[in-house]
C-alpha cells in the first residue's frame, strides 16, 4: 500500500483518500508513515467506512461480513446484477482473518475468497442498503 500512495504522491496527487471496500484491513500505520514522510507533499485520509453500521441496521447484525459478504453481494445486485452469477452463491464458512497482517492471504481463512456468508444477499435488500450509503 504505501508504494502505491508513494508512487501516486510522484505523480502530483496532493490529497489522496483511502476508502476500503471491505473487510477490517489495518491502515493506520501506512498512512500515519506517508503522511510523516510526504508532510507538505501530499496528504493521505484514511476514511472509515459505514458498512458495518449499515447492515445493522438494514439486516441482521449476526450475519458474517468481510469480504464479498451478503452487503458488497447486495449492493453489487443492485447496481451490477449482470456481475453477480446467483446459482454460485454459497457460504464457504469462512473464519475471521486477521487484518492487521500486511501478507494477508484470504486463501488461508476461505476456499472462495469470500470472507463472511453471501448467501443472504437479496434484492429486497438492495436497493435499501444502497440508500444507506448514499
Amino acid at each position: 500500500m504505501y508504494s502505491i500512495l508513494k508512487s501516486l504522491s510522484d505523480q502530483g496527487f496532493r490529497k489522496l483518500i483511502l476508502w476500503r471496500g471491505c473487510g477490517g484491513h489495518q491502515l493506520d500505520k501506512v498512512v500515519t508513515k506517508f503522511n510523516a514522510e510526504y508532510e507538505n507533499r501530499s496528504e493521505v485520509l484514511n476514511i472509515s467506512h459505514p458498512f458495518h453500521e449499515v447492515w445493522c441496521r438494514c439486516s441482521d447484525p449476526s450475519i458474517e461480513g468481510g469480504h464479498a459478504d451478503s452487503f458488497t453481494t447486495s449492493i453489487t445486485l443492485y447496481k451490477h446484477p449482470e456481475d453477480i452469477r446467483v446459482d454460485k452463491i454459497k457460504n464457504p464458512h469462512s473464519s475471521e482473518p486477521e487484518w492487521d497482517d500486511p501478507n494477508l492471504d484470504f486463501s488461508k481463512y476461505s476456499t472462495t475468497g469470500v470472507i463472511g456468508n453471501p448467501t443472504h444477499a437479496s434484492y429486497e435488500l438492495e436497493e435499501k442498503l444502497w440508500n444507506e450509503v448514499g
